[in-house]
């Protein structure tokens, strides 16, 4: 593989490595974006140094007579390419891409491409089409919400709260099947401040041992040439660097595509055919020459000739040039000496076109390759019913959630690196974090009422389990612990039993404050109203004797906790009441 970036013999000359870019990029010179420059790359000289075997994207012959610089640099750019595809190295990109847009407005692709960006990108009633998730409380409450804030800067900096730019990058996404996006910092390079979208087919990627690996724009013109460290760019790509991957998502169509087109127009052309009438002309050519009798057929020829054309964008049919089809034509002759030409109507021969199992084999051909489930090009019913809970799920709809995933998996990329970039400058000591890292995540939207509706059936259904595998007895206990089923049947994760405690913690302390005539509440009452009830001399109830000491009640053996009005009290704070119901307490007396 060749280098794009040799900085002569010595290969680490910071001053040479910068003029090589046709216009200064200042944040190579940064301390902080160079230090970040091999993120995410998992990468770096001694992985490169203790390598052994050739990776499945290096050349094995590339490396001899070269330096050692040159090897590095081999090695390093073939670890870009086990992860990514590189147009750049792709002469037939230019043209390949021609042919993929050319194809992206075809009627059925199109459907399919905005059906794909439809399920990918879904945005709430906030403009949002996904979340940060959440950090662990292990982490200081400054770096959760500074990661929170980062996440609404970037999100915005691209302009998806627009709710159609992520949508429209998403079907970009899919049909040239890269996106190439510069990071854009501010003077001191602590802040992103911008993105900008770079062409991906003028990017190549290097690696320098004094800085780390490199993105080159036009490395083979001087006068174009920019270079950019790993940190102000980010990459995204359908497929790796084999030869046998698909460019984009429209590449698997146009094959099948093209197969159903031919079928239709087969089809098409052969009812055209039918519905015309063919003449068959017979013209005497008795006693005229070689070439006056070839001048007067080709004159018939050229009068009654039909050149009928199809037309593939418009999907119209022209004869002669019009698109407007005579039903019927009149024809003249003369008659002569030599006699008066014939003309008869042929019926046209062979298969009959009109049958349906040919072109809807291709048609289903063309719908697997578009990975969409079956069911949903029910047009009849609307696309196909929504599924419930999962016992509705065919195993089409669970591949194509899976492979929605997986381009969820590549674009989330847009927003994620940029995120953990501007976390790591704020925060350099969490670099080695590895933990942290992989925290930084997003989560997309789904349709909310569809996904609550089959969380809410799935869990009904697993609380019937539960229910069921209670009652399964070992003597006169239970045999299945109920934290074993929440573990193995709901399946709670330690935030979600977390967040259940503190409802029951908070259920509980609500509990005692409304019963009042608790402990605290019953003491306090009782004490108020022993104490009245001593100094209104017991009344009701025969004095004060034995008013409790820390009450004051004026029954005879008031609570010692609380003193009672009436003998007997409550030991709970029961006041008033010969004994008085302990959550109450006071107010009301038994004889």
């Amino acid at each position: 593989m060749p280098s794009y970036n040799d900085m002569g013999p010595s290969g680490g000359n910071n001053s040479n490595f910068a003029n090589n870019s046709a216009v200064e990029n200042k944040g190579l010179f940064n301390r902080i974006l160079r230090t970040l420059s091999s993120y995410g790359m998992n990468y770096d000289d001694m992985v490169i140094r203790n390598q052994v075997g050739i990776g499945i994207s290096e050349d094995p012959y590339a490396s001899r007579g070269n330096s050692m610089y040159s090897f590095m640099s081999q090695r390093a750019v073939a670890s870009v390419l086990n992860k990514k595809s590189i147009p750049y190295l792709d002469k037939a990109y230019a043209d390949k891409r021609r042919i993929l847009r050319e194809y992206s407005i075809k009627d059925e692709i199109r459907d399919f491409i905005t059906s794909i960006a439809d399920e990918s990108i879904i945005y709430n009633d906030d403009r949002d089409f996904c979340t940060p998730s959440m950090l662990s409380n292990d982490f200081p409450q400054e770096v959760r919400d500074k990661y929170q804030e980062y996440f609404e800067k970037i999100y915005n900096k691209y302009g998806f709260s627009d709710t159609i730019s992520a949508w429209n990058m998403m079907k970009d996404f899919l049909i040239d099947g890269y996106i190439a996006v510069e990071i854009v910092y501010d003077d001191k390079k602590k802040n992103i401040i911008a993105f900008n979208r770079l062409r991906p087919e003028t990017l190549v990627p290097a690696y320098e041992p004094n800085v780390g690996h490199l993105w080159i724009q036009f490395p083979e013109d001087p006068q174009l040439r920019r270079i950019f460290l790993d940190s102000q760019i980010v990459y995204v790509s359908y497929s790796t660097q084999n030869d046998f991957s698909e460019t984009s998502y429209i590449e698997g169509l146009i094959k099948p595509y093209n197969q159903l087109k031919i079928l239709e127009q087969t089809r098409i052309m052969f009812n055209i055919i039918n519905a015309t009438m063919y003449q068959k002309f017979t013209i005497p050519t008795k006693g005229l020459s070689r070439q006056k009798a070839e001048e007067q057929i080709g004159q018939l020829i050229h009068d009654y000739s039909e050149e009928v054309e199809w037309d593939d964008n418009l999907g119209t049919i022209t004869m002669n040039g019009s698109k407007h089809l005579p039903y019927n034509k009149q024809l003249w002759f003369p008659d002569g000496d030599s006699g008066t030409p014939q003309m008869e109507l042929m019926s046209p021969e062979g298969h009959d076109l009109n049958e349906n199992n040919m072109l809807t084999w291709f048609y289903n051909a063309l719908k697997r390759a578009s990975k969409i489930p079956f069911q949903r090009f029910d047009k009849e019913n609307g696309g196909g019913n929504l599924y419930s809970d999962a016992s509705d799920m065919t195993r089409d709809e669970i591949k194509f959630y899976s492979f929605i995933g997986r381009l969820r998996a590549n674009f989330k990329e847009l927003i994620v690196k940029p995120l953990k970039l501007q976390i790591l400058i704020e925060f350099p000591e969490l670099k080695d974090d590895e933990t942290f890292l992989n925290q930084i995540d997003i989560i997309f939207n789904s349709n909310q009422v569809f996904e609550e509706w089959k969380k809410l059936g799935n869990m009904q259904k697993k609380a019937d389990i539960i229910s069921t595998m209670t009652g399964i007895m070992n003597g006169d206990k239970p045999y299945f612990h109920i934290d074993y089923l929440m573990d193995h049947v709901f399946k709670l994760t330690p935030a979600e039993k977390a967040e259940n405690e503190k409802y029951w913690a908070k259920s509980s302390d609500g509990a005692g404050s409304a019963q009042g005539g608790g402990a605290q509440g019953g003491a306090q009452g009782g004490a108020q109203g022993g104490a009245q009830g001593g100094a209104q001399g017991g009344a009701q109830f025969g004095g004060a004797q034995g008013g409790a000491p820390e009450g004051g009640g004026g029954a005879q053996g008031g609570a010692p906790e609380a003193g009672g009005g009436a003998q007997g009290g409550a030991p709970e704070g029961g006041g008033g009441a010969q004994g008085g119901a302990p959550e109450a307490g006071g107010g009301e007396f038994e004889f």
